[in-house]
């Protein structure tokens, strides 16, 4: 029997290590292998029009399994293409392999086309990259890669040479991976002196982070044990419903009055998985107390207390050791009091004219009422995802976004593989007119895969966010405002159902007619010009 090619091999042994799909588009570099994809049914290739959005899927798969997903695409401009979707998943600590083709083996280091030193030029950026130029290297460099992908938690890169691909693979199969992200000890020394802060403080506030989604039970448990506050980054929204009486929503821009007037009267801050939180939001001198896994993430403030260690286990150690007592009952009722306002703030934003073109506020609370309870909500970046944090009102659902990337053209590429991944999950993406240009090949890739997603495009005519942020600076917008296409029509021409909502009172009927369809739609929505505005911080000296 022939020995088996590398592009065979590296076919096997990803399907053995559990990759259902592959994200990418087609190039010569990689043609021996998408010959070998194409004549088997274990795993599916994803056909992307633009690499950027291939990484995209891939990282956006990651953070909803938190299992390595691979992406691909040719050497030089395919490999570049990827970078920024790879960043994402980088800077958002998932695990990502990218597999990329390169030139010839004796051709490395010439001026031949499509050529880049792609170690030279990745290392730099990520977790991990090698190029593989002798068959024998295989076995070993893909093990590598996947497991710097899941141990450093970030995004792991291998190139393999156009002639490497053809010749005999050396390697064995490996039929698992070795065991791989063993839990980070509990530091038990600094948890009994943050079981003692937790245990004084009289006006507690927990802020939980995408990190604590996972473990929101535990957190919800202890918070309504000693009457705490509670704050929610983008990535914990829904992980406790917004309807809970002590969730006052989250923290920054998109967050909430009744937060920040929480922060300003509590006597601590508890936070729970979050590796970034704005501190400007934050009162100068409150004690702090931060867990988390990670100790890059400790902020460096004399005022707080590291709890490196799982989160989990930091919970429930918590639990055995606080004594039983009642909260604080006077800070109980005013947490309950604030929920109660912003709850009717939300109400008071959302009232508009049923003639008035669409608040991105009032799509925020109209998609609340019609999105499935447990339904992902891909977010692309922009002045939409602040109102989303700020007004959609939670029961369940998981917001899946770029988080520290902040990457535009995020949304649409995201809701496909979540819809993949998920196929009984209801997905909506929410774009903005900015966004969904820088990707919007992929209305294509959607209609082609038959997905039933909803994509709602907010048009604003601008770079929404960039224009509030220039006013801000006291600088006049330029290049900010946007000509863009009839989005019903590029739907139309890419095969999606369309809809358009030109006026408030259109837009409940037709997001529940476009959400109810189970087709590729999208729904654009006529926006008013960006509506954002800052929240008060002079409830409390904020520090820089």
């Amino acid at each position: 029997m022939a020995a088996k090619k590398v592009c065979e091999h590296v076919t096997e042994q990803l399907h053995a290590w559990g990759v259902k799909r592959i994200y990418g588009v087609a190039g010569d570099a990689l043609f021996p292998w998408l010959d070998v994809l194409g004549k088997q049914r274990e795993i599916t290739f994803i056909p992307c029009r633009h690499e950027s959005a291939a990484a995209m899927m891939a990282a956006a798969e990651a953070k909803l399994t938190g299992l390595p997903a691979v992406c691909a695409a040719t050497s030089g401009p395919g490999l570049l293409n990827l970078l920024n979707g790879l960043q994402d998943a980088q800077t958002d600590r998932v695990p990502v392999v990218a597999i990329t083709g390169q030139v010839e083996s004796y051709k490395r280091g010439g001026g031949y086309k499509q050529y880049i030193p792609q170690e030279a030029l990745l290392a730099p950026l990520l977790a991990f990259t090698a190029e593989v130029t002798h068959p024998k290297a295989i076995g070993e460099m893909m093990q590598k890669a996947f497991v710097m992908a899941v141990e450093r938690k970030g995004a792991a890169h291998l190139a393999v040479c156009k002639d490497v691909w053809t010749q005999p693979a050396a390697s064995p199969m490996v039929s698992a991976l070795p065991p791989l992200a063993c839990r980070m000890r509990l530091d038990r020394a600094a948890a009994e002196q943050g079981a003692e802060l937790v245990n004084a403080a009289k006006r507690p506030v927990f802020l939980a982070g995408v990190g604590a989604r996972p473990f929101a039970s535990l957190v919800q448990r202890l918070a309504e044990r000693i009457g705490a506050a509670i704050l929610l980054s983008l990535g914990a929204k829904g992980a406790i419903p917004d309807a809970h009486p002590q969730v006052l929503g989250g923290l920054g821009d998109g967050g909430s009055e009744a937060g920040l007037q929480a922060l300003a009267e509590a006597d601590l801050l508890v936070i729970l998985g979050a590796t970034w939180f704005p501190k400007s939001y934050i009162p100068a001198r409150l004690p702090i107390i931060q867990v988390d896994e990670n100790r890059e993430a400790f902020h460096p403030v004399d005022h707080l207390l590291p709890v490196p260690g799982d989160l989990e286990e930091t919970l429930l150690f918590w639990e055995d050791r606080l004594p039983k007592r009642e909260p604080d009952r006077e800070w109980l009722a005013r947490v309950i009091s604030l929920h109660r306002e912003r709850m009717k703030e939300l109400e008071r934003i959302s009232l508009q004219s049923a003639l008035e073109k669409v608040k991105p506020e009032r799509l925020m609370t109209a998609l609340d009422q019609i999105a499935a309870p447990d339904a992902i909500i891909a977010l692309d970046t922009g002045e939409h995802t602040v109102w989303f944090n700020r007004a959609f009102r939670a029961a369940k659902q998981q917001p899946l976004f770029s988080g520290k990337w902040r990457t535009m053209g995020y949304g649409l590429p995201a809701a496909i593989s979540a819809k993949l991944a998920f196929p009984d999950r209801e997905v909506i993406a929410i774009v903005g007119d900015g966004g969904l240009m820088m990707n919007a090949g992929e209305l294509v890739t959607l209609a082609q895969l038959g997905l039933p997603v909803t994509a709602i495009v907010v048009n604003n005519g601008a770079f929404g966010l960039e224009e509030v942020k220039m006013k801000r600076a006291g600088l006049t917008p330029f290049a900010t405002r946007l000509v863009n296409p009839d989005f019903t029509r590029l739907a139309q021409a890419c095969g999606l159902a369309s809809y358009r909502v030109d006026a408030v009172r259109e837009l409940e009927e037709t997001l529940r007619e476009a959400v109810a369809s189970r087709l590729p739609a999208l729904v654009e929505i006529s926006a008013t010009p960006p509506t954002l505005t800052p929240l008060r911080r002079d409830l409390f000296q904020a520090q820089a």
